[in-house]
């Protein structure tokens, strides 16, 4: 029986009362404070014998904060003075595409081919990907929708089985050994399923096929649709896994398709073996055109043309090109600042110089804007995507302030040491140096890389000044040259006694943390079965850690009825959000996304943690497969790797976004198929009659 909690359908959940169940957990987190407490100190405090520089003072202006000596290699003990630098002005609004609506705008291509948007992870997002219905990826060729063997005559004769190790993607493919009695005669493979196909808004046909003996082999794909009408491709095939296409044109009408047969022909006596596999319908319009996202900025403060005087940085992930030319650029104004050709793969941050944009060095108002063009090439489904993020446009104050890096530093007799420097100006906006001269009043400066210079310290201890300077500004640094043996202080006896007290407290109040949080754990919410269902009610994956599940069809069709008729009534108002309901005595929790809903049942008070878990969940499944569910055949391998982020999930029974990344095996993510160099050096067209040869 479905039980709703009172007050849990509505426009937000109340959160629960705190219960007498969740005193442990807080009782432990008390527990570990303390002991990290007690602890800490004696891990900090510094320990007699050491070597110690001169720390820096604390009072310095602009926010400067003094660091307690570190060694380097070499024998060097440093002090530095990071400083918090404050953000640069950005001329740029919400920079981080976090604003809904924000200051920018998104415009995608004239045919919508080439899209612009905010993805839910707020990024910009530019690019193409071509719809895919997978039509059969032949890992049962014999279940509810079978293929059938089919020949011209009975001398010639078609063997059909399943093959599960020579495959392209998923578990298996089409095993065809062919015999050709005479010439003109075919054998081959036919599905004709009870009622038609339906392929509105899909003009082409791919199938992949691997000739792998040797000798002269043919095959055609013939389509066929209720009144008749067809649609057909010859191929010479080529020894290995290749991929062949068939435009479905007129006079076929793709709304009504009800046949499909694949058949070989060859020389009189020709004996051979083909592999068929993944069979996939998508749209192979031509198109080019661009998508782009913009926005008008004012810069109110003249800039001159000297270097980084106007900076440019911003993130770019980018996913392969398949089958287009990709050009990305940003401009300003009708200047491109920066463009590239092809767009390479992967994630990178971009800066940009723009100090030698003339028009930019004035005032006024300006838009920049990234531009995504796709070409399509080739004839496979193509796709490539760009996202955009963290654009700042930056300008930097006048140099007012140079800072040597560490501040203070003791160094060994005979050793060296590194200092690097940076400017700054009066906002605390980095400011970068062009000519640094570098010098020191004790020991010598031996090489000198732009912003860092090595400094060797003398044979003789002393004390001394390493400085940079560039024009009238100039920043140093302390440094101490210590005799190369330290003298160790006799341990205080108090150092003895309060170790072990301390010691055996720390492990007291660590024992009784854990312990609250194993009886915490206890009574934690704990995931039995989880499920992922899609928005039409079709279940994608489920795994479970009852260790009686088998045989409980009965079991798990009732919870799914009981889910989907739940989901139906709820999710139907377009409300987000967690929503409980009662399986008996067990506890259903369900969170939606855009195209997906995830059910956790269990036993046990459903915290924040759990919520937190599934919305992470829903956006790794969204960002990985989001654009495959929208078109979803109900083929799981259409979504190769969900069921291992499924059982990933309901194992730790907590998710971050990314987790699935992290924790991924080999071979969960679909592999690229090497193929011949191009369609013009392996297929061969031959001479036919109009119309191919059909099954008598």
């Amino acid at each position: 029986m479905v039980r709703v909690r009172p007050g849990e359908i509505g426009l937000a959940e109340r959160p629960e009362a705190p219960s007498v169940k969740a005193q442990p957990y807080r009782a432990a987190v008390l527990f570990l404070i303390l002991a990290a407490v007690a602890f800490v100190p004696f891990i900090l405090a510094p320990v007699n014998g050491s070597v110690s520089g001169t720390a820096g003072s604390a009072d310095h202006p602009n926010g400067l904060v003094s660091a307690g000596p570190r060694p380097l290699s070499g024998g060097v003990v440093v002090s530095s003075d990071p400083r918090v630098v404050r953000n640069a002005t950005n001329l740029i609004g919400d920079g981080t595409f976090d604003a809904i609506p924000g200051p920018w705008i998104y415009t995608s291509g004239t045919t919508g081919a080439v899209t612009a948007s905010r993805d839910p992870t707020a990024r910009a997002r530019l690019g193409h990907t071509t719809p895919v219905l997978r039509f059969d990826s032949m890992d049962d060729v014999f279940g509810a929708t079978p293929w059938t063997a089919a020949v011209s005559n009975q001398q010639s004769s078609s063997n059909l089985s399943q093959e599960t190790a020579i495959r392209t993607e998923g578990n298996g493919s089409l095993k065809d050994d062919v015999i050709i009695a005479q010439s003109n005669q075919w054998a081959g493979a036919i599905r004709d399923d009870p009622l038609p196909w339906n392929w509105a808004g899909y003009d082409r046909l791919a199938i992949r096929m691997d000739k792998a003996t040797p000798g002269t082999l043919w095959a055609w794909v013939y389509v066929q649709d209720e009144a008749g009408g067809n649609a057909w491709g010859l191929f010479s095939l080529v020894t290995g896994w290749y991929r062949y296409p068939v435009d479905l044109n007129t006079p076929l009408d793709v709304s009504k398709v009800t046949y499909v047969e694949v058949a070989f022909a060859g020389a009189a006596g020709t004996a051979g073996t083909v592999y068929i596999d993944d069979i996939v319908l998508f749209n192979s319009t031509a198109f080019a055109e661009s998508a782009r996202v913009a926005q008008t900025f004012t810069k109110s403060t003249p800039t001159g043309a000297s270097p980084n005087s106007l900076r440019l940085v911003f993130d770019l992930e980018a996913t392969s090109s398949s089958s287009v030319v990709a050009n990305l650029e940003v401009t300003i104004g009708n200047t491109v600042e920066w463009s590239e050709t092809p767009v390479a793969q992967g994630t990178r941050t971009v800066e940009v110089d723009l100090s030698g944009d003339t028009a930019l060095q004035a005032t006024g108002s300006f838009t920049l804007a990234v531009s995504l063009r796709l070409n399509r090439t080739g004839w496979e489904e193509p796709s490539m995507t760009a996202w955009i993020d963290n654009v700042t446009l930056v300008i930097p104050g006048t140099l007012a302030r140079i800072a040597v890096t560490p501040t203070t530093a003791s160094v060994l007799v005979g050793q060296t040491a590194t200092f690097t420097a940076g400017g700054w100006d009066t906002d605390g906006n980095p400011v970068p140096l062009t000519v640094t001269n570098w010098s020191s009043t004790i020991g010598q400066i031996v090489a000198v890389n732009g912003t860092a210079a090595r400094f060797e310290a003398p044979t003789q201890p002393g004390t001394g000044v390493v400085s940079a300077t560039q024009g009238i500004i100039r920043g140093s640094a302390n440094v101490t040259v210590e005799p190369p043996i330290a003298v160790v202080p006799p341990t205080s006896p108090w150092d003895t006694m309060l170790w072990p007290v301390f010691a055996m407290l720390v492990s007291a109040l660590g024992a009784a943390g854990f312990v609250a949080i194993r009886r915490s754990a206890n009574h934690a919410f704990r995931i039995e079965d989880l499920f992922l269902i899609n928005r039409e009610g079709l279940l994608i994956a489920h795994t479970t850690s009852r260790r009686d599940s088998h045989g409980d069809e009965d079991i798990l069709a009732g919870m799914l009825t009981a889910i989907m008729s739940f989901a139906q009534d709820v999710f139907q108002e377009e409300i987000g959000g967690l929503r409980q309901f009662e399986i008996g005595n067990k506890t259903v929790a369900l969170e939606p996304s855009e195209h997906v809903y995830v059910a956790a049942i269990g036993s046990g008070p459903i915290r924040n943690r759990l919520s937190t878990s599934l919305r992470d969940f829903l956006v790794d499944i969204e960002e990985r497969y989001g654009d495959r569910l929208q078109w979803w055949s109900g083929m799981n391998e259409d979504l190769l790797g969900i069921d291992a982020m499924v059982q990933l999930f309901a194992r730790r029974e907590r998710y971050r976004c990314g987790d699935w990344k992290r924790h991924a095996a080999p071979g969960t993510e679909p592999k690229a198929v090497a193929t011949p160099e191009g369609p013009g050096s392996a297929i061969h067209i031959v001479i036919v009659p109009k119309e191919p040869m059909r099954p008598l």
